[in-house]
This record gives structure tokens, C-alpha cells and sequence, in this order.
């Protein structure tokens, strides 16, 4: 009957229809999911790229730390040897003071003996002269009476 055909043909379009917006929503869903992966893929390239370049930057600092060590440690080397040296010349030092502290010691005991015995023999000259003073005096006072 041409009612039925026509409501046949009428679902037909209806069908139709549908499908044309179920294709077009298909294809907006796929367009934006499209988009979303890009901008998705984009955006972790970009982080990618930041991170290389940080770890780019991170790696420099360390090779610039490590070089930083290696000068320190070879300076704590050098001063260590340097101190050890000033160690030994002053060890060196003390043991050459401490002889000729000695040598001194020793030499001023011989001059302190050297003058106690020119003090006894200026005592015993002293004595005599006097002595001899007193003589005289009292010859001399025993003429003149």
C-alpha cells in the first residue's frame, strides 16, 4: 500500500538521518580524540625536551662538582705534604734548638765556674792588698812616731 510505502520510505529517511549524525558525531568524536592525542603527544614532547634539557644541565653541574672535588682533593694532597714538611723542619728546628740550648747551658756553667774562681782569686788579692795597705800604714805610722 502506498501508506506502508510511504512509511517505509519515511523510516528509511529517518534511518538515514540517524546514521548521517551517528557518522558526523563518529567523526567529531574521532577529529576530537585526534586533536587530544596531538596535543597530548605535544605536550609530552615538550616535557620530554625539558627534562633532557635539565638533566642536560644537571649532568654539566655534576662533571663541574666533580672537577671542584678532584682540585679540592689535590690541594688537601699538596697542604698535607706541605704541612708534614713544616713538621718536620720545625721538629728538626726544636731538636737543633735544643742542643744548642744545651751547648749554651753547658758553656755558661764553664764561665760560671771561670768566674767564681776569678771572684776567689780577686777575693784572695783583695785580702793581700789590703793586708798590704794596713802594712804600710802602719809602717808608716810607725815611723812617723
Amino acid at each position: 500500500t502506498p501508506e506502508m510505502i510511504a512509511k517505509i520510505l519515511k523510516l528509511f529517511n529517518e534511518l538515514r538521518t540517524a546514521f548521517a549524525r551517528d557518522s558526523q558525531v563518529a567523526t567529531q568524536i574521532e577529529n576530537k580524540q585526534q586533536e587530544a592525542w596531538t596535543s597530548l603527544k605535544v605536550d609530552l614532547e615538550t616535557e620530554r625536551d625539558a627534562l633532557q634539557e635539565k638533566r642536560t644541565n644537571l649532568e654539566r653541574q655534576i662533571e663541574g662538582y666533580r672537577a671542584i672535588i678532584e682540585d679540592c682533593n689535590r690541594n688537601i694532597e699538596y697542604l698535607t705534604k706541605q704541612l708534614e714538611l713544616a713538621t718536620e723542619n720545625l721538629n728538626a728546628t726544636v731538636e737543633h734548638c735544643e742542643k744548642l740550648s744545651a751547648t749554651y747551658v753547658s758553656r755558661n756553667e764553664e764561665r760560671v765556674r771561670e768566674l767564681e774562681i776569678i771572684g776567689r782569686v780577686l777575693e784572695f788579692f783583695e785580702k793581700r792588698a789590703k793586708g798590704f795597705s794596713d802594712s804600710v800604714k802602719q809602717r808608716v805610722e810607725g815611723a812617723s812616731l
